[in-house]
């Protein structure tokens, strides 16, 4: 199995589509090789037939199968295909890419819900590196520059950022990274964490050169290059790949604060705003390959500002987008999600994560997603903030989730709800809990090998006067929760499905009727069509 078409791994790498020059542009011709893979196939299978995706011959298509194709196709040693013809979904005799894509979409179309089991996450279709569900690791480190130094060491941004959870602490929610994500998951993600430092060989603004022709040419990726180069002999970096596809899961640079106010291309922006962005270089380091980061400036002297800070991009790293506005006219109202139902952790950076991310990530059981399929049902919902809950209304085909739908959750002003912080002063995000409709469309597109959601707000297709569709809407009562005796139905404003054209005007036909209300432990809910 010398050959295999490497040609779109960023298929596999969250979208990265620089990495294809990367690798090699060769392709595995099965009539060419047919004869190696006879040699590994499993006795069980008869020549001419095969279970489709059943590459490692066991019997069954599942995820182990996804897994060792992006492998084989990643060119991890010992990785072997027992049965090369299952990969093949082009059917074009050719192993690559579009194969592992086409695979990964049987996947979802192929599994069914378990009400037992966790739902396998949607977001894995855009192959985020971090994993969000089960054991998830990441690597942190703590730079200092010749100009600028950390004000923290790594041991004490050790127990701030990855301690255990601690409802007593005075930042709670936001005590630590570990702590908020462990609850925000309802314990289904275990994230943990080891933070290092590092001096950097060079000042601030010379990693933000952005003229490839000066000989000192350095940007963010030969800042991680040095990091990862110079803290290999220290590191098993095979310890932060931990499903074994030769991909760092993902590395944190956290840059002291001084570097914030560092402007070293006079653009009128700040150079280190926190964010989580692709690596386009080649380095590897213990046969283990960057493909993302989230790297930037945070004052660690506000504990809960930085862990907040990292808790969004960490976000990112397991797939999800913003949904706060791109910014157009009016730089003070940049919030996706408005009012005082609009907080969550992928738009304000405060708050708890919605129902609609709770999905994405995986962290909900086949029974804990009521899903209405007509006439007239009614459901119990209880505080999402402590039980793994909600109902979804789809529109149509669900399509592994990836399509339009509404969410009915309930929300109290407790857990990771329970406080916003302005300095080190506790405020409250609400006071009074209820009721809240999310507008959802998780809509995927494939360009080549790029896998991503097609709303999201950096997509070729999203509409920049943010008012067409959008990975996700709130639909409020003049900006509250919904309560008891309320009803949402086509007069409710923003309650309508996509026409065409991408406008909210499509009746759903249904109607929402709040019942049996009570705003610390939850409410009843009645769909039935709009005509009865």
């Amino acid at each position: 199995m010398k050959n295999r078409s490497l040609k779109g791994i960023a298929c596999i790498l969250s979208g990265v589509m620089t990495l294809a020059m990367l690798l090699a542009n060769n392709s595995y011709n099965a009539q060419n090789e047919q004869t190696v893979f006879a040699e590994t196939i499993s006795d069980t299978h008869i020549e001419g037939t095969y279970i489709s995706g059943d590459v490692n011959a066991d019997g069954s298509f599942d995820t182990e199968d996804v897994v060792l194709l992006q492998k084989w196709l990643l060119a991890v040693p010992d990785t072997d295909l027992a049965d090369w013809k299952a990969a093949d979904f082009s059917k074009d005799e050719i192993l690559d890419v579009f194969d592992l894509c086409l695979m990964k979409r049987a996947l979802f179309a192929k599994d069914k819900i378990d009400e037992n089991e966790l739902i396998p996450p949607p977001i894995s279709a855009v192959s985020p590196p971090l994993p969000c569900v089960g054991e998830s690791r990441v690597l942190m480190i703590a730079l200092s520059f010749p100009d600028a130094q950390q004000e923290y060491s790594a041991d004490e941004l050790q127990n701030m950022c990855f301690g255990p959870s601690d409802p007593q602490s005075p930042k709670y929610p936001l005590e630590s990274i570990s702590g908020y994500y462990s609850r925000a998951s309802y314990g289904r993600l275990n994230m943990t964490g080891k933070v290092y430092s590092y001096t950097a060989k060079y000042e601030i603004d010379a990693y933000m050169q952005t003229d490839p022709r000066k000989v000192d040419h350095r940007t963010r990726d030969d800042l991680l290059d040095e990091v990862l180069e110079a803290l290999d002999d220290t590191i098993d970096y095979n310890d932060y790949d931990l499903n074994k596809d030769g991909i760092l899961d993902t590395v944190v640079l956290v840059l002291p604060k001084e570097a914030n106010s560092r402007d070293a291309n006079a653009d009128g922006k700040k150079d280190w705003v926190p964010c989580s962005g692709p690596y386009y270089g080649y380095a590897k380091h213990d046969g283990v390959k960057p493909t993302e980061m989230c790297i930037g400036a945070s004052d660690a002297s506000y504990t809960t500002k930085f862990n907040k800070t990292w808790i969004h991009e960490l976000g990112h790293a397991m797939g999800l987008p913003d949904y706060y506005k791109v910014i157009t006219n009016n730089p003070h109202d940049q919030e996706g999600l408005t009012g005082l139902t609009g907080w969550e952790m992928m738009d304000d950076a405060d708050g708890d994560f919605s129902a609609f991310s709770k999905l994405m990530y995986g962290w909900f059981k086949g029974n804990e997603v009521q899903i209405y399929n007509g006439g007239t049902q009614t459901y119990e919902l209880k505080t999402m903030q402590d039980t793994p809950n909600c109902v979804l209304i789809p529109r149509g085909d669900l399509n592994g989730f990836h399509s339009e739908y509404f969410i009915v959750e309930f929300n109290t002003p407790t857990v990771n709800n329970s406080t916003m912080f302005a300095g080190d002063n506790r405020l409250c995000l609400f006071r009074q809990g209820g009721v809240r409709v999310l507008h959802c469309n998780a809509e995927l597109y494939e360009k080549g090998s790029n896998v991503s959601l097609k709303w999201r707000i950096n997509s070729k297709y999203y509409d920049r006067t943010n008012e067409k569709q959008r990975v996700l809407r709130v639909i409020n009562y003049n900006n509250m929760f919904f309560n008891d005796g309320k009803v949402i139905n086509n007069e409710t404003s923003g309650f309508a499905w996509y026409d065409e054209n991408g406008d909210r005007t499509v009746d759903p036909g249904i109607t929402i009727t709040v019942s049996d209300f009570d705003e610390n432990t939850g409410c009843k809910i009645t769909i039935a069509p709009a005509s009865e």
